[in-house]
């Protein structure tokens, strides 16, 4: 990914040594899991209702769809997320709630293989297929490997000791695109004739998701500890 390291660097930077013209209240290290994948968190509180937050997703997730949806039989579907998530921002608490903000840095695109086994058809467009003719069809969702995200929060983000907290909130994918790949026969891959199909089920997917394509869902739960800080600490 080409944008990776310097975000990790700024977060690093952050919870190790926060500007000095800032009054640090306290600073919390944890862990966190949900859509954003598994991996370490944390976060510097400047007083009580901002908190600088950062994260990184370490251990993503596949999912396998093989037999759920309606999906037909002789073949397997595998949905396979990127293997890292980034986030730099920040936190408001108001009240009981917080809201945030902030930039998800991603290392790769998500995508949705479908393989069929031996002598198993596939609709394409317009167009019926028979293994070996198409062996593998692949969807991914590109977009640029920075996003910025809203989320609401559940939970202060300035407790000392151990706390649990929760987000729910969405991720905006500039720039989404649908695209679809095979593999199979190079004849007829090749072939005008399956190219068109092939642009046709891409057209078809992307009127099914609509402009929930240019969205990518956050849920994610935190386990924190927080130690008091600096100059305005309780």
């Amino acid at each position: 990914m080409r944008h990776v390291l310097p975000p990790v660097a700024i977060a690093l930077v952050l919870t190790a040594a926060p500007p000095p013209a800032l009054a640090m209240q306290s600073m919390m290290v944890g862990a966190r899991a949900g859509t954003l994948g598994i991996g370490p968190e944390a976060a510097i509180a400047l007083n009580d209702q901002v908190t600088l937050r950062g994260g990184a997703g370490l251990l993503g997730f596949d999912m396998n769809l093989t037999g759920r949806f309606g999906l037909e039989d002789e073949r397997t579907a595998k949905l396979t997320f990127p293997k890292a998530f980034y986030t730099l921002g920040a936190d408001f608490q108001l009240t009981s709630l917080r809201v945030g903000a902030g930039i998800l840095f991603k290392s790769k695109d998500p995508t949705y293989r479908v393989t069929l086994d031996k002598g198993a058809s596939i609709d394409i467009g317009e167009g019926k297929y028979t293994e070996p003719e198409v062996r593998t069809l692949t969807t991914t969702l590109s977009s640029g490997d920075q996003a910025p995200y809203l989320l609401l929060g559940f939970g202060s983000s300035s407790t000392s000791g151990l706390s649990i907290t929760a987000d729910i909130g969405v991720v905006r994918l500039r720039s989404a695109e649908l695209t679809m790949a095979a593999t199979g026969d190079e004849e007829l891959l090749k072939s005008p004739e399956f190219r068109l199909n092939l642009l046709l089920e891409e057209e078809e997917t992307r009127d099914d998701f609509g402009n929930f394509v240019n969205y990518w869902p956050i849920i994610s739960v935190s386990v924190r500890y927080g130690l008091s800080g600096g100059a305005g600490s309780r």
